[in-house]
Protein backbone atom coordinates (compact mmCIF):
# COMPACT_ATOMS: atom_id res chain seq x y z
CA UNK A 1 0.00 0.00 0.00
CA UNK A 2 1.17 3.68 -0.47
CA UNK A 3 0.96 5.27 2.13
CA UNK A 4 -1.46 8.57 2.27
CA UNK A 5 -3.10 7.44 -1.35
CA UNK A 6 -5.89 5.55 0.17
CA UNK A 7 -7.45 8.78 1.24
CA UNK A 8 -9.57 10.29 -1.81
CA UNK A 9 -13.38 10.59 -1.52
CA UNK A 10 -14.60 7.33 -2.41
CA UNK A 11 -17.83 5.85 -0.91
CA UNK A 12 -16.51 4.06 2.26
CA UNK A 13 -16.80 0.24 0.81
CA UNK A 14 -14.20 1.23 -1.94
CA UNK A 15 -11.84 3.33 0.14
CA UNK A 16 -11.77 0.85 2.62
CA UNK A 17 -11.07 -2.61 0.24
CA UNK A 18 -9.71 -1.46 -2.64
CA UNK A 19 -5.86 -2.01 -1.38
CA UNK A 20 -2.95 -2.11 -3.71
CA UNK A 21 -2.27 -6.15 -4.15
CA UNK A 22 1.53 -6.79 -2.96
CA UNK A 23 4.60 -7.73 -4.24
CA UNK A 24 -14.74 -12.26 -37.72
CA UNK A 25 -16.16 -12.95 -41.76
CA UNK A 26 -12.35 -11.50 -42.84
CA UNK A 27 -10.80 -13.93 -40.90
CA UNK A 28 -10.65 -17.66 -40.49
CA UNK A 29 -14.65 -18.83 -42.19
CA UNK A 30 -14.38 -22.67 -42.39
CA UNK A 31 -11.07 -22.75 -41.27
CA UNK A 32 -9.90 -26.64 -40.02
CA UNK A 33 -8.65 -25.06 -36.94
CA UNK A 34 -12.45 -23.78 -35.51
CA UNK A 35 -13.48 -25.26 -32.73
CA UNK A 36 -16.50 -27.17 -32.76
CA UNK A 37 -19.84 -25.13 -31.09
CA UNK A 38 -19.88 -25.81 -27.35
CA UNK A 39 -21.93 -23.02 -26.07
CA UNK A 40 -20.91 -21.36 -23.22
CA UNK A 41 -17.51 -22.09 -21.20
CA UNK A 42 -17.92 -24.20 -17.91
CA UNK A 43 -18.58 -23.37 -14.20
CA UNK A 44 -14.93 -22.42 -13.08
CA UNK A 45 -13.60 -25.04 -10.28
CA UNK A 46 -11.55 -22.13 -8.75
CA UNK A 47 -11.64 -18.38 -8.72
CA UNK A 48 -9.33 -15.43 -9.18
CA UNK A 49 -9.72 -12.40 -7.26
CA UNK A 50 -8.22 -9.23 -6.99
CA UNK A 51 -6.31 -8.16 -4.47
CA UNK A 52 -5.84 -11.91 -3.44
CA UNK A 53 -5.60 -13.34 0.19
CA UNK A 54 -5.13 -12.19 2.77
CA UNK A 55 -6.93 -8.87 1.62
CA UNK A 56 -10.35 -8.77 0.58
CA UNK A 57 -11.30 -9.57 -3.06
CA UNK A 58 -12.95 -6.75 -4.58
CA UNK A 59 -12.35 -8.10 -8.56
CA UNK A 60 -13.18 -11.62 -10.08
CA UNK A 61 -12.16 -13.17 -12.83
CA UNK A 62 -15.87 -14.72 -14.49
CA UNK A 63 -15.14 -15.53 -17.93
CA UNK A 64 -13.45 -15.34 -21.08
CA UNK A 65 -14.75 -15.92 -25.36
CA UNK A 66 -12.46 -17.20 -27.75
CA UNK A 67 -14.70 -17.84 -31.21
CA UNK A 68 -18.30 -17.40 -31.68
CA UNK A 69 -19.15 -21.26 -31.01
CA UNK A 70 -18.63 -20.15 -27.32
CA UNK A 71 -22.21 -18.01 -27.56
CA UNK A 72 -24.40 -19.90 -30.13
CA UNK A 73 -24.61 -22.30 -32.62
CA UNK A 74 -24.03 -21.06 -36.15
CA UNK A 75 -26.77 -18.72 -37.80
CA UNK A 76 -27.09 -18.72 -41.51
CA UNK A 77 -27.66 -15.39 -42.90
CA UNK A 78 -31.82 -14.49 -43.84
CA UNK A 79 -32.77 -12.77 -46.97
CA UNK A 80 -33.27 -9.91 -44.58
CA UNK A 81 -30.31 -9.91 -43.49
CA UNK A 82 -28.52 -9.63 -46.54
CA UNK A 83 -30.74 -6.62 -47.52
CA UNK A 84 -30.43 -5.00 -44.52
CA UNK A 85 -27.23 -5.41 -43.89
CA UNK A 86 -26.54 -7.60 -40.02
CA UNK A 87 -23.64 -10.18 -40.78
CA UNK A 88 -24.06 -13.78 -39.12
CA UNK A 89 -20.49 -15.28 -38.39
CA UNK A 90 -19.56 -18.84 -38.69
CA UNK A 91 -17.93 -20.75 -35.91
CA UNK A 92 -14.58 -18.47 -35.90
CA UNK A 93 -12.17 -17.06 -33.57
CA UNK A 94 -11.77 -13.93 -32.17
CA UNK A 95 -8.03 -13.00 -33.79
CA UNK A 96 -6.56 -10.04 -32.81
CA UNK A 97 -8.64 -7.83 -30.25
CA UNK A 98 -9.06 -4.02 -29.17
CA UNK A 99 -11.25 -1.97 -28.30
CA UNK A 100 -14.68 -3.66 -26.45
CA UNK A 101 -18.00 -2.24 -25.77
CA UNK A 102 -20.99 -3.88 -24.29
CA UNK A 103 -24.63 -3.05 -24.72
CA UNK A 104 -28.20 -4.71 -24.13
CA UNK A 105 -26.41 -8.46 -23.73
CA UNK A 106 -24.00 -7.89 -26.42
CA UNK A 107 -20.21 -7.53 -26.75
CA UNK A 108 -18.70 -5.55 -28.85
CA UNK A 109 -15.40 -6.44 -30.18
CA UNK A 110 -12.95 -4.83 -32.33
CA UNK A 111 -10.93 -6.92 -34.49
CA UNK A 112 -7.91 -5.39 -35.83
CA UNK A 113 -6.84 -8.43 -38.38
CA UNK A 114 -10.21 -10.02 -38.82
CA UNK A 115 -11.14 -6.47 -40.18
CA UNK A 116 -14.52 -6.16 -38.07
CA UNK A 117 -16.70 -5.86 -35.19
CA UNK A 118 -17.50 -9.18 -33.81
CA UNK A 119 -20.80 -9.35 -31.41
CA UNK A 120 -21.13 -11.26 -29.18
CA UNK A 121 -24.96 -11.86 -28.45
CA UNK A 122 -25.31 -13.56 -25.16
CA UNK A 123 -28.80 -13.03 -24.24
CA UNK A 124 -30.09 -14.08 -27.93
CA UNK A 125 -27.43 -16.99 -28.30
CA UNK A 126 -26.15 -15.50 -31.70
CA UNK A 127 -23.15 -14.52 -32.74
CA UNK A 128 -22.78 -11.61 -35.78
CA UNK A 129 -19.98 -9.39 -37.27
CA UNK A 130 -20.47 -6.13 -38.11
CA UNK A 131 -18.16 -3.26 -41.13
CA UNK A 132 -17.44 -6.33 -43.74
CA UNK A 133 -20.39 -5.93 -46.03
CA UNK A 134 -21.45 -3.01 -48.08
CA UNK A 135 -20.25 -0.17 -49.46
CA UNK A 136 -17.78 0.46 -47.09
CA UNK A 137 -16.21 -1.90 -45.22
CA UNK A 138 -14.05 -1.47 -42.02
CA UNK A 139 -10.30 -1.76 -42.33
CA UNK A 140 -8.35 -1.44 -39.20
CA UNK A 141 -10.77 -1.20 -36.01
CA UNK A 142 -9.97 0.10 -33.04
CA UNK A 143 -12.07 1.34 -30.47
CA UNK A 144 -16.47 1.17 -30.44
CA UNK A 145 -18.50 3.33 -28.05
CA UNK A 146 -22.28 2.84 -28.25
CA UNK A 147 -24.92 5.60 -26.97
CA UNK A 148 -27.87 4.87 -24.96
CA UNK A 149 -29.70 4.91 -27.46
CA UNK A 150 -27.76 2.14 -29.32
CA UNK A 151 -25.84 3.84 -31.93
CA UNK A 152 -22.24 2.23 -32.57
CA UNK A 153 -19.27 4.53 -33.30
CA UNK A 154 -16.34 2.53 -34.73
CA UNK A 155 -12.63 3.80 -35.00
CA UNK A 156 -11.08 2.84 -37.95
CA UNK A 157 -7.33 3.88 -37.88
CA UNK A 158 -6.83 1.93 -41.31
CA UNK A 159 -9.30 3.85 -43.43
CA UNK A 160 -9.10 6.94 -41.16
CA UNK A 161 -12.91 7.51 -40.95
CA UNK A 162 -15.56 6.72 -37.98
CA UNK A 163 -17.95 4.10 -38.85
CA UNK A 164 -21.55 4.46 -37.69
CA UNK A 165 -24.26 1.39 -37.22
CA UNK A 166 -27.63 1.76 -35.68
CA UNK A 167 -29.00 -0.02 -32.88
CA UNK A 168 -29.98 -3.47 -34.88
CA UNK A 169 -26.21 -3.16 -36.14
CA UNK A 170 -26.96 -1.66 -39.53
CA UNK A 171 -24.71 0.56 -41.27
CA UNK A 172 -25.20 3.78 -41.51
CA UNK A 173 -22.59 5.93 -42.82
CA UNK A 174 -19.16 6.87 -42.37
CA UNK A 175 -17.41 10.04 -40.70
CA UNK A 176 -14.55 11.27 -41.73
CA UNK A 177 -12.30 15.12 -41.61
CA UNK A 178 -9.03 16.20 -43.18
CA UNK A 179 -5.84 14.42 -41.49
CA UNK A 180 -8.00 12.27 -38.87
CA UNK A 181 -6.43 8.68 -37.49
CA UNK A 182 -8.92 8.13 -35.38
CA UNK A 183 -7.68 5.65 -32.36
CA UNK A 184 -10.29 5.82 -30.07
CA UNK A 185 -13.65 7.15 -29.62
CA UNK A 186 -16.19 7.85 -26.74
CA UNK A 187 -20.13 9.66 -26.86
CA UNK A 188 -21.81 12.10 -24.64
CA UNK A 189 -24.81 13.69 -25.21
CA UNK A 190 -25.10 14.78 -29.14
CA UNK A 191 -21.13 14.59 -29.02
CA UNK A 192 -18.61 12.45 -30.32
CA UNK A 193 -15.28 12.49 -28.63
CA UNK A 194 -12.71 11.01 -31.16
CA UNK A 195 -8.78 10.45 -30.55
CA UNK A 196 -6.78 11.61 -33.39
CA UNK A 197 -3.91 9.81 -33.19
CA UNK A 198 -1.96 11.77 -36.17
CA UNK A 199 -3.58 14.91 -35.71
CA UNK A 200 -2.45 14.98 -31.88
CA UNK A 201 -5.56 16.00 -30.66
CA UNK A 202 -9.30 15.10 -29.72
CA UNK A 203 -11.85 15.79 -32.25
CA UNK A 204 -15.17 16.77 -31.08
CA UNK A 205 -18.03 15.49 -33.38
CA UNK A 206 -21.61 15.76 -33.57
CA UNK A 207 -22.85 12.84 -33.42
CA UNK A 208 -26.09 12.46 -35.59
CA UNK A 209 -23.87 14.27 -38.41
CA UNK A 210 -20.21 14.46 -38.32
CA UNK A 211 -20.06 17.62 -37.83
CA UNK A 212 -17.03 19.19 -36.08
CA UNK A 213 -17.70 21.25 -33.44
CA UNK A 214 -14.21 21.93 -31.74
CA UNK A 215 -11.30 19.76 -30.51
CA UNK A 216 -9.17 19.95 -27.06
CA UNK A 217 -5.58 19.63 -26.88
CA UNK A 218 -2.75 20.23 -29.70
CA UNK A 219 0.58 18.76 -30.51
CA UNK A 220 2.89 18.87 -27.44
CA UNK A 221 4.85 17.45 -24.64
CA UNK A 222 2.96 19.68 -22.13
CA UNK A 223 0.18 19.46 -20.68
CA UNK A 224 -3.03 19.89 -22.60
CA UNK A 225 -1.33 18.34 -25.27
CA UNK A 226 -0.46 15.10 -27.08
CA UNK A 227 1.83 13.43 -29.10
CA UNK A 228 0.22 10.07 -29.61
CA UNK A 229 -3.73 10.35 -27.69
CA UNK A 230 -5.41 6.71 -28.01
CA UNK A 231 -7.83 5.86 -25.26
CA UNK A 232 -10.36 8.13 -24.38
CA UNK A 233 -13.43 8.46 -22.16
CA UNK A 234 -16.06 10.46 -20.70
CA UNK A 235 -17.68 10.18 -17.22
CA UNK A 236 -21.06 10.38 -16.10
CA UNK A 237 -20.15 14.51 -15.80
CA UNK A 238 -18.66 15.17 -19.03
CA UNK A 239 -15.34 15.48 -18.11
CA UNK A 240 -12.65 13.42 -20.47
CA UNK A 241 -9.70 11.30 -20.19
CA UNK A 242 -7.08 10.43 -22.41
CA UNK A 243 -4.36 8.29 -22.55
CA UNK A 244 -1.18 9.02 -24.72
CA UNK A 245 0.65 5.86 -25.67
CA UNK A 246 4.17 8.08 -26.17
CA UNK A 247 3.92 9.94 -23.38
CA UNK A 248 3.06 7.62 -21.11
CA UNK A 249 0.21 9.81 -19.52
CA UNK A 250 -3.44 9.77 -18.51
CA UNK A 251 -4.97 13.60 -19.11
CA UNK A 252 -8.16 14.83 -17.76
CA UNK A 253 -9.84 17.21 -18.99
CA UNK A 254 -13.66 19.57 -17.72
CA UNK A 255 -16.36 19.43 -20.39
CA UNK A 256 -15.23 22.82 -21.73
CA UNK A 257 -11.80 21.17 -22.76
CA UNK A 258 -9.96 23.04 -19.73
CA UNK A 259 -6.72 20.89 -18.60
CA UNK A 260 -7.45 19.80 -14.96
CA UNK A 261 -4.36 17.26 -14.13
CA UNK A 262 -2.17 14.42 -15.51
CA UNK A 263 -0.48 11.26 -13.98
CA UNK A 264 1.74 8.91 -15.39
CA UNK A 265 5.63 8.05 -14.97
CA UNK A 266 7.97 5.96 -17.10
CA UNK A 267 9.28 3.48 -14.72
CA UNK A 268 8.49 -0.43 -13.80
CA UNK A 269 6.92 -0.03 -10.62
CA UNK A 270 3.11 -0.39 -10.42
CA UNK A 271 1.38 2.95 -10.30
CA UNK A 272 3.71 4.26 -13.47
CA UNK A 273 2.69 3.88 -17.06
CA UNK A 274 4.65 2.13 -19.77
CA UNK A 275 2.40 1.00 -22.54
CA UNK A 276 -1.01 2.86 -21.77
CA UNK A 277 -3.89 1.44 -24.03
CA UNK A 278 -7.53 1.92 -23.59
CA UNK A 279 -9.61 3.20 -20.32
CA UNK A 280 -12.65 3.59 -18.39
CA UNK A 281 -14.33 5.53 -15.56
CA UNK A 282 -17.21 4.23 -13.11
CA UNK A 283 -19.67 6.07 -11.73
CA UNK A 284 -17.24 6.77 -8.91
CA UNK A 285 -14.90 7.77 -10.33
CA UNK A 286 -12.06 5.52 -10.36
CA UNK A 287 -10.08 5.16 -13.57
CA UNK A 288 -9.05 1.30 -14.97
CA UNK A 289 -6.23 1.58 -17.78
CA UNK A 290 -4.94 -1.06 -20.01
CA UNK A 291 -1.09 -1.27 -20.18
CA UNK A 292 0.34 -3.82 -22.69
CA UNK A 293 3.99 -3.54 -21.09
CA UNK A 294 2.91 -4.29 -17.86
CA UNK A 295 -0.05 -6.65 -18.97
CA UNK A 296 -2.13 -5.62 -16.83
CA UNK A 297 -5.49 -3.33 -15.85
CA UNK A 298 -4.42 -0.65 -12.92
CA UNK A 299 -7.01 0.68 -11.27
CA UNK A 300 -6.48 4.44 -9.94
CA UNK A 301 -8.69 6.60 -7.65
CA UNK A 302 -10.56 10.07 -9.09
CA UNK A 303 -7.41 12.28 -8.13
CA UNK A 304 -4.69 8.94 -9.96
CA UNK A 305 -3.39 7.32 -7.29
CA UNK A 306 -3.01 3.63 -7.95
CA UNK A 307 -4.93 1.72 -5.70
CA UNK A 308 -4.90 -1.97 -6.96
CA UNK A 309 -4.50 -4.14 -10.59
CA UNK A 310 -5.79 -7.06 -11.87
CA UNK A 311 -4.56 -9.12 -14.74
CA UNK A 312 -0.69 -10.01 -15.29
CA UNK A 313 0.63 -12.61 -17.33
CA UNK A 314 0.60 -16.29 -16.43
CA UNK A 315 -1.41 -19.65 -16.31
CA UNK A 316 -3.82 -18.69 -13.77
CA UNK A 317 -7.58 -17.74 -15.07
CA UNK A 318 -7.82 -13.91 -15.65
CA UNK A 319 -4.18 -13.86 -16.77
CA UNK A 320 -3.47 -11.21 -19.26
CA UNK A 321 -1.24 -11.05 -22.53
CA UNK A 322 -0.92 -7.53 -24.31
CA UNK A 323 -4.34 -6.26 -23.33
CA UNK A 324 -5.38 -3.57 -25.42
CA UNK A 325 -9.02 -3.09 -24.94
CA UNK A 326 -11.45 -2.25 -21.34
CA UNK A 327 -15.02 -1.15 -20.61
CA UNK A 328 -17.26 -1.13 -17.43
CA UNK A 329 -20.58 -2.25 -17.71
CA UNK A 330 -23.57 -1.67 -15.93
CA UNK A 331 -26.12 -4.51 -15.67
CA UNK A 332 -26.33 -7.89 -17.66
CA UNK A 333 -25.20 -9.49 -14.42
CA UNK A 334 -27.68 -12.48 -14.79
CA UNK A 335 -26.10 -13.21 -17.72
CA UNK A 336 -22.48 -14.62 -16.14
CA UNK A 337 -24.35 -16.11 -13.00
CA UNK A 338 -22.99 -19.33 -13.31
CA UNK A 339 -19.20 -17.78 -12.95
CA UNK A 340 -19.78 -15.78 -9.84
CA UNK A 341 -18.32 -16.85 -6.66
CA UNK A 342 -21.42 -17.87 -4.66
CA UNK A 343 -20.20 -15.49 -1.70
CA UNK A 344 -18.65 -12.59 -3.68
CA UNK A 345 -21.25 -9.89 -4.65
CA UNK A 346 -20.74 -8.57 -7.71
CA UNK A 347 -21.44 -4.41 -8.66
CA UNK A 348 -20.66 -4.30 -12.31
CA UNK A 349 -18.61 -5.77 -15.09
CA UNK A 350 -15.51 -5.24 -16.79
CA UNK A 351 -14.48 -6.15 -20.20
CA UNK A 352 -10.83 -6.41 -21.35
CA UNK A 353 -9.23 -7.72 -24.51
CA UNK A 354 -5.95 -9.50 -25.41
CA UNK A 355 -4.12 -9.87 -28.56
CA UNK A 356 -2.90 -13.16 -27.47
CA UNK A 357 -3.53 -16.08 -25.35
CA UNK A 358 -6.92 -17.78 -25.41
CA UNK A 359 -8.37 -15.30 -23.26
CA UNK A 360 -9.63 -12.54 -26.14
CA UNK A 361 -12.09 -11.00 -24.60
CA UNK A 362 -12.35 -11.51 -20.62
CA UNK A 363 -15.15 -10.85 -18.37
CA UNK A 364 -14.42 -9.72 -14.57
CA UNK A 365 -16.38 -8.43 -11.89
CA UNK A 366 -16.32 -5.43 -9.49
CA UNK A 367 -18.00 -6.04 -5.92
CA UNK A 368 -17.15 -7.29 -2.63
CA UNK A 369 -17.85 -10.23 -0.31
CA UNK A 370 -21.76 -10.90 0.79
CA UNK A 371 -22.18 -9.49 4.54
CA UNK A 372 -21.24 -12.42 7.06
CA UNK A 373 -18.59 -13.95 4.98
CA UNK A 374 -14.58 -13.92 5.37
CA UNK A 375 -11.85 -13.71 3.22
CA UNK A 376 -10.63 -17.01 5.57
CA UNK A 377 -14.22 -18.08 4.65
CA UNK A 378 -13.55 -18.57 0.65
CA UNK A 379 -9.22 -19.20 0.81
CA UNK A 380 -9.92 -22.52 -0.37
CA UNK A 381 -11.27 -21.61 -3.57
CA UNK A 382 -9.23 -19.05 -4.75
CA UNK A 383 -6.58 -19.73 -7.66
CA UNK A 384 -3.17 -18.69 -7.26
CA UNK A 385 -2.41 -15.11 -9.19
CA UNK A 386 0.50 -13.58 -10.26
CA UNK A 387 1.31 -10.26 -8.57
CA UNK A 388 4.27 -8.89 -10.06
CA UNK A 389 4.15 -6.69 -13.35
CA UNK A 390 5.96 -7.71 -16.72
CA UNK A 391 7.71 -5.33 -19.04
CA UNK A 392 5.83 -6.88 -22.45
CA UNK A 393 7.31 -3.68 -24.75
CA UNK A 394 9.61 -6.04 -26.70
CA UNK A 395 7.26 -8.85 -27.39
CA UNK A 396 4.84 -5.53 -28.38
CA UNK A 397 7.02 -3.74 -30.47
CA UNK A 398 9.33 -6.49 -31.87
CA UNK A 399 12.41 -4.85 -31.12
CA UNK A 400 13.21 -3.11 -27.61
CA UNK A 401 9.90 -1.76 -27.41
CA UNK A 402 10.50 1.89 -28.96
CA UNK A 403 7.93 3.70 -30.54
CA UNK A 404 8.60 6.15 -32.99
CA UNK A 405 6.70 9.47 -32.63
CA UNK A 406 5.58 9.50 -35.99
CA UNK A 407 4.74 5.83 -36.16
CA UNK A 408 1.79 3.42 -35.19
CA UNK A 409 2.54 0.82 -32.71
CA UNK A 410 2.77 -2.20 -34.10
CA UNK A 411 -0.13 -3.42 -32.28
CA UNK A 412 -2.56 -1.86 -34.11
CA UNK A 413 -0.78 -2.84 -37.36
CA UNK A 414 -1.94 -6.28 -39.06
Amino acid sequence: MIPGRLTSPLHSRTRASLLLAAGALLLTFGCSSSPKAELAPAAPTEYAFWPPYPDEPRIQFLVSYQHSGQVAEVKKNTLADIVYGKESATDTAVNKPYGVEMWNGRIYTCDIRAACVMVFDLRSRQTRVMGTTGREILLRPTDVAVADDGMKYVADIGRNMIFVFDANERFVTTYGMKDLQPSGVAVFGDRLYVSNFVGQRVEILNRFNGAPIGHIGEKGDEDGKFVRPLGIEVDKDGNVYVTDVIRCKMQKFSPDGTFLFSFGTITNNLGALRRPKHLAVDEDGLIYIVDSAFQNVQVFDAEGYILTFFGATGVHPGAMYLPAGVTIHKGDLDLFKPYIHPDFEPEYLILVTNQFTENKVSVYAFGQLRPGVSVEAIRASQAQVALGVEDAAKVEQGVGGQVAPDDVPADLKD
